[in-house]
């Protein structure tokens, strides 16, 4: 069981100041500096300094954090493991992309034996890893950009990333110069996705943003942009299984700038998570 200090630790680490914490623990504010200073002296480390008026985390406190959550995982996985039962219970959570397009034959899959069970969250890749942080996933399936020095991950399966128009667009089956595209209006995921950073990292590649476009807008659901796409002079960028869901889509590249996107499972702790992961890729 984690040290109640921790908690304050956690809550000052995302607040990033000791007043709101104080109030969203229902601590007083010296309360909060004490548990603070005890974890200091314990570990022999500065885990917040003040940089003028501004609060700051040490990476002291990052490799602190890396630790409880992991040790969070690991206490979860205790617990559940005394409770006996034959049921093989898995909390995963999965990109837009691979939740909707990729992994409903290997869900079915898993589904077909009877002990078990799965719960199963679509959400953006900022969402997933706070929840990962927060011990409420056993792993996530992470298209795209993602800090790998911080999480353990392992490759799921690559996959090409491609613009995607109407088949009735000029842009159908060819590929084309970036400036032509920029002249397009685009659709894109919002922000903290992980398609749409993998699209801003390429153009930013090439010394441009996606206010370089003739216009932008972006739209958190992935059936939605392909409806707008399919109907309209609009276009976006995907993986390739999302140009095959229906047949008034088509796809075209952009010269010079061919891009692979990675598809991860991302943990927390990857002695407590990777067993869990293997048993469901058993039915990938």
């Amino acid at each position: 069981m984690l040290d109640y200090r921790t908690e304050t630790f956690l809550t000052l680490y995302e607040e990033m100041n000791y007043r709101r914490t104080a109030e969203r623990l229902q601590m007083t504010q010296p309360g909060v500096t004490q548990h603070i200073h005890y974890l200091e002296n314990y570990y022999g480390v500065k885990l917040f300094v003040y940089d003028g008026h501004r609060l700051l985390r040490t990476p002291e406190a990052e490799q602190l954090k890396r630790h409880i959550d992991s040790t969070r995982a690991a206490e979860y996985d205790l617990r559940t493991g005394f409770v006996q039962t034959d049921m093989l219970h898995l909390r995963v959570g999965a990109t837009k992309t691979i939740g909707e397009y990729v992994l409903v034959p290997t869900v079915r899959q898993f589904l077909k034996k009877e002990n078990h069970q799965i719960d199963l969250l679509v959400d953006n890749t900022e969402t997933l890893l706070a929840m990962l942080e927060r011990g409420e996933l056993d792993f996530a399936i992470i298209e795209g950009v993602f800090d790998k020095e911080k999480y353990p991950h392992r490759l799921y399966k690559k996959e090409s990333f491609l613009g995607i128009c109407s088949r009735w667009h000029s842009f159908a089956g060819r590929t084309v110069s970036l400036e032509e595209v920029l002249q397009e209006s685009l659709l894109v995921r919002e922000k903290g996705s992980g398609t749409r950073m993998l699209l801003e990292q390429a153009v930013a590649a090439r010394g441009y943003s996606l206010d370089s476009f003739s216009r932008y807008s972006s739209i958190s659901n992935f059936s939605i942009i392909c409806d707008l796409v399919a109907m309209d002079h609009l276009i976006t960028f995907a993986y390739e299984p999302i140009s095959h869901c229906r047949n008034d889509l088509a796809t075209f590249r952009v010269e010079d700038m061919e891009i692979t996107g990675e598809f991860n499972f991302v943990y927390i702790n990857r002695s407590v998570a990777e067993p869990k992961a293997d048993l469901f890729l058993v039915n990938c």
